[in-house]
């Protein structure tokens, strides 16, 4: 969906979603939530979590990430699985471990 997309679905003046968008000028509460109202699921949990007023799962998160917090996850993930003790002995064969990142 586009911005103007948004805003009409929304009943919000395009300028105003613009302005927002851009940092330019706060958005009244009532205006925020038509918008989040009108917006996909997914989006709508994430935003919604991010004020405190839903819960959202890991993939759902890393759904909604940056391609740098993706990456950074990735890492995080990789670094874990490399640590001792964290895959079963009979599974520890280096050879058996592939880098996740």
């Amino acid at each position: 969906m586009t911005a103007r997309q948004i805003a009409a679905n929304a009943g919000v003046d395009s300028s105003v979603l613009s302005r927002f968008l851009n940092g330019k000028q706060d958005i009244k509460a009532g205006d925020y939530f038509s918008i989040l109202n009108i917006l996909p699921e997914n989006c709508r949990v994430i935003a919604m979590t991010r004020l405190g007023m839903g819960e959202i799962s890991a993939a759902q998160l890393i759904q909604s990430a940056s391609p740098k917090e993706k990456a950074e996850i990735l890492q995080a993930m990789a670094q874990w699985v490399l640590q001792p003790g964290v895959i079963p002995v009979k599974n520890a064969d280096p050879a058996n471990v592939q880098v996740a990142v």
